[in-house]
């Protein structure tokens, strides 16, 4: 019961931070949001297929993606990279890499002590690599979501 808890407060927590984000902002992003949490629960599926990692007590023990990550943590955390860095993608790289480290690293350490989640046929480097893999077609992808929406703009203001 304890590790459900913990994953519901991982789910959960992150969200309370939305208070502090415009809803133009959220609206701006959630394309990328919903993409990259795609992206993420694909990789979650892999990872049962070839054992990356394995959730000890996951909220939805039929599913082969943990939602309390997914829509938790990630999703979150990915709002606020995006609203301080979006447009410069120096910066981007900057954060989510130290983001992306501290998950990968003191982050995983500590969940596994705490019986949370397990590494276990990918290392802590892989994981760090593959989250900045992930952090790069994040950001290709709002690119694309901002172009589209210019073009539409352009489009409205001709007709």
């Amino acid at each position: 019961m304890k590790g459900k808890l913990m994953l519901l407060a991982v789910l959960f927590l992150p969200w309370l931070s939305l208070f502090k984000i415009d809803k133009i902002t959220f609206k701006r992003y959630l394309p990328v949001l919903t993409f990259s949490s795609l992206v993420i629960a694909l990789l979650s599926e892999l990872s049962k297929s070839y054992t990356w990692w394995k959730v000890k007590k996951p909220l939805f023990p039929k599913l082969s993606s943990d939602i309390s990550f997914i829509f938790g943590p990630f999703f979150i955390a990915n709002l606020w990279v995006f609203k301080l860095t979006y447009g410069n993608l120096k910066n981007y790289m900057l954060v989510n890499g130290l983001f992306d480290y501290m998950f990968a690293y003191p982050l995983t350490t500590i969940a596994e002590k705490l019986k949370v989640y397990k590494m276990v046929n990918m290392s802590r480097f892989q994981l760090f690599t593959l989250s900045i893999a992930t952090s790069i077609i994040n950001y290709l992808y709002q690119l694309f979501i901002e172009d589209v929406l210019k073009t539409k703009s352009e489009i409205k203001k001709q007709v």
